[in-house]
């Protein structure tokens, strides 16, 4: 694989990564090798050199065949990635709102406790 090839790889991968949600961020090697069109036994040679360069945190899970990512960082901000971030907020407020009314509806057992 060229550098040039690599970049481009990891930049699909970055993609990829940013598009999923936060609780979705297991991506099997399978995944990752058909998003970004290489083989499966070079997704761990993509995957530690986008670590290496501090584009993402995270584990590889070698048995399991799973990436697990913690962190992403995004090279740009684009219009698309400003839509994908407006719809996560929107999602995390209505997750906060359920939680706060199950919290206010359960107050007054919590405090008789």
């Amino acid at each position: 694989m060229t550098y040039l090839e690599q970049k481009v790889r990891i930049i699909a991968f970055l993609e990829m990564i940013f598009e999923l949600g936060k609780d979705e961020r297991s991506i099997s090697f399978t995944s990752i090798a058909h998003h970004c069109q290489i083989e499966a036994n070079d997704v761990e040679l993509l995957v530690m050199k986008a670590m290496s360069l501090d584009l993402i945190k995270g584990t590889i899970d070698e048995v399991a065949q799973v990436v697990h990512i913690d962190w992403c960082q995004p090279r740009y901000l684009s219009k698309s990635h400003l839509q994908i971030m407006s719809k996560k907020m929107d999602n995390w407020e209505q997750k906060l709102d359920h939680v706060i009314r199950m919290v206010e509806n359960n107050s007054v057992e919590l405090i008789q406790s």
